[in-house]
């Protein structure tokens, strides 16, 4: 039996906060260390630069006070972002393909050359 894809809008509240807070981990990763050009194709909304701005205020924080602060005052962005991307979750807000997974596949969707 395949498990339903649902939407973060169609998660529990309990979800919700699980995939967000599994989303703001490796989108912080991406930030920190690979970048987020995937995301900016993707995000024509601006949700993505409120998520950066709080980033850019808070540049002196540790990584964990950055992952509880973005999951604190970003909630609603990544909730949105989300949306925009499209992203499928189990009925626990678990994504059901792996960040990275979906990731690559994003890129690899990418129109390469010119």
């Amino acid at each position: 039996m395949t498990e339903e894809a649902l939407t973060v809008n169609e998660l529990a509240p309990d979800a919700q906060d699980a995939a967000v807070g599994s989303f703001a981990q490796f989108y912080l990763e991406k930030y920190t260390h690979e970048g987020l050009d995937v995301f900016a194709q993707i995000d024509t909304t601006g949700h993505i630069a409120d998520i950066n701005q709080w980033l850019v205020d808070n540049v002196n924080f540790l990584h964990e006070e950055k992952l509880h602060g973005l999951i604190q005052s970003r909630s609603a962005n990544f909730v949105a972002l989300l949306q925009v991307l499209k992203a499928p979750f189990n009925r626990n807000g678990q994504p059901l393909t792996s960040w990275s997974t979906w990731f690559a596949d994003q890129i690899a969707k990418i129109p390469q050359g010119r």
